[in-house]
C-alpha cells in the first residue's frame, strides 16, 4: 500500500489527481526550456452530505500551493490558494463560486513573486471551474472586480483572467477597473488548456526521484573533478620543483605518443599495401 496522498484515487471509474503534486513550470515564451520553478499543490475536497436524505448539499475545493526553492535561496517563496464551492438551495435550486469556497464571495490572487504571466493562475482558476462544472445546472455566483485587486497596469490581464473562462462583466467605469460579472449556469463556463504548453503535473515520488539522480551524477562529476585538479595540481608542484626535469619529461611523452601513432599508421599502410598486392 503507497502513500495515500500521493496516490490518484478512482472515481466512477475514472482516476483521480492525487491529493499532494507538483507543478514544473518552464518559460511560456519557450515551452522545451528548462524548468525556471517547481510548486508543491495540495489538493482538498470536502462534502457535506444529507444523512435524511442521502444529497448532498455543500461541498467545497481547495488548492493550495508553495514554491519549491532551495534552503539558501534568496528568492521569494510565494504560497496560496484558490478556492471553489457548492452548495445546494430549496427546492433543488444550487449554486456554486469559481472563487471562494463560501456564500461570502471573493477573490483569486497568486502570490508568486517573478512568475507573472506565466499561466499558473490559468492552471488553477481551470482546475477550480472543471470541479464546479460537476454541477452544470447550478448558477454561478458573480464575480466582482475591484478597483484594489490590481494595478493599473495589469488590470486589462487581470479582466482577460476572468473573460478567458466565459465570464462576461457589467463594468461600472469606463476605464473597466471594476464590475460585476453576468448571471450564468456552470455548464456555460469555458475551460482553457492552455496552461498545458509550459506547465506538467507531476508524480511527488518521481519528481524527488529524478532530483536524487541528479545529485548522484552531480556527486560523482564532482569526484571526478576532484581527481582530475589533485593530479594537475601534483604536475604543477614536479613542474615548479624540477622544471628542467618536466620539461624533458613533456617532449619525450609528445615524441613517444607522436611515434607510435606514426608506427601505427605506417602497419595499417604496409597491412592495406600486402592486401592489394
Amino acid at each position: 500500500m503507497g502513500l495515500p496522498s500521493l496516490d490518484k484515487i478512482w472515481k466512477n471509474g475514472q482516476p483521480t489527481k492525487a491529493r499532494i503534486y507538483v507543478l514544473e513550470i518552464r518559460p511560456k515564451e519557450n515551452p522545451t526550456g528548462d524548468p525556471i520553478a517547481w510548486l508543491l499543490v495540495e489538493r482538498q475536497e470536502v462534502q457535506e452530505m444529507d444523512d435524511r436524505h442521502g444529497t448532498l448539499y455543500d461541498a467545497s475545493i481547495r488548492l493550495s500551493y508553495e514554491r519549491i526553492l532551495p534552503k539558501c535561496s534568496n528568492l521569494m517563496p510565494g504560497k496560496g490558494c484558490f478556492s471553489g464551492g457548492y452548495w445546494r438551495g430549496f427546492e433543488g435550486q444550487s449554486m456554486v463560486s469559481v472563487t471562494s469556497a463560501s456564500t461570502s464571495g471573493g477573490a483569486v490572487f497568486l502570490d508568486l513573486p517573478g512568475l507573472e504571466g506565466q499561466r499558473i493562475g490559468t492552471y488553477l482558476m481551470n482546475e477550480i471551474v472543471r470541479w464546479v462544472q460537476q454541477w452544470p445546472e447550478a448558477r454561478v455566483r458573480s464575480v466582482e472586480l475591484m478597483v484594489g485587486q490590481a494595478y493599473p497596469k495589469n488590470k486589462a490581464r487581470r479582466n482577460r483572467f476572468y473573460e478567458q473562462f466565459g465570464l462576461v462583466f457589467d463594468f461600472r467605469d469606463t476605464e473597466q477597473k471594476e464590475g460585476l460579472s453576468r448571471p450564468m449556469l456552470a455548464g456555460a463556463l469555458v475551460p482553457v488548456e492552455t496552461w498545458g504548453e509550459n506547465i506538467r503535473e507531476r508524480d511527488v515520488r518521481e519528481f524527488f526521484g529524478e532530483v536524487l539522480l541528479t545529485c548522484e551524477r552531480l556527486t560523482l562529476e564532482a569526484s571526478r573533478l576532484k581527481y582530475a585538479n589533485k593530479n594537475l595540481s601534483t604536475q604543477i608542484e614536479r613542474a615548479v620543483a624540477h622544471p628542467i626535469r618536466w620539461a624533458f619529461r613533456r617532449l619525450w611523452l609528445e615524441f613517444t605518443s607522436c611515434f607510435t601513432w606514426t608506427a601505427l599508421l605506417l602497419f595499417l599502410a604496409a597491412v592495406a599495401w600486402l592486401r592489394l598486392k
